[in-house]
């Protein structure tokens, strides 16, 4: 697994305003709490690697040189009303090709971030404890019999 966080950005292509679906955003959130620092989420089908940390996600091609083919940031999170609406972003595209890949990167982001969400609730399972909630009951008495 890639944990390095460095990514080459060349010139900023274009930059656009977008919009993240709520479901993208707000599972994309979940990892991000649920990690110490960056979460990397392989997006296999577009041959990119998503690097999410607090402020920016950078979508970068690992296998082409590790160079950064989008980059969303400036996520307006107080303009919705909602957590079903979604949040509006700067998109930086530093080439064309970023374009292509920006079209097919919904799905396959959405797919990644299910089983990132399902993999990460399954380290975070602990096996049950049963809790005694009655201190008399903890300590050996019997409630019933001091009536």
């Amino acid at each position: 697994m890639i944990k390095d966080t460095d990514c080459r950005r060349p010139p900023v292509w274009q930059t656009r305003s977008g919009l993240v679906p709520a479901w993208i955003y707000n599972q994309a959130l979940i990892l991000q709490h649920a990690a110490p620092g960056p979460v990397f989420i392989p997006l296999r089908y577009v041959s990119v690697m998503a690097i999410l940390m607090e402020r920016e996600w950078v979508f970068c091609d690992y296998i082409g040189g590790r160079i950064a083919v989008s980059v969303w940031h400036h996520f307006a999170t107080r303009s919705r009303d909602d957590l079903h609406e979604g949040v509006t972003c700067q998109m930086d595209l530093f080439s064309p090709e970023g374009e292509e890949i920006l079209r097919r990167l919904p799905m396959e982001f959405h797919q990644a971030l299910n089983n990132a969400v399902k993999k990460s609730a399954e380290k975070r399972r602990h096996p049950a404890q049963v809790i005694a909630l009655d201190t008399q009951l903890r300590r050996g008495q019997n409630p019933e019999t001091e009536h």
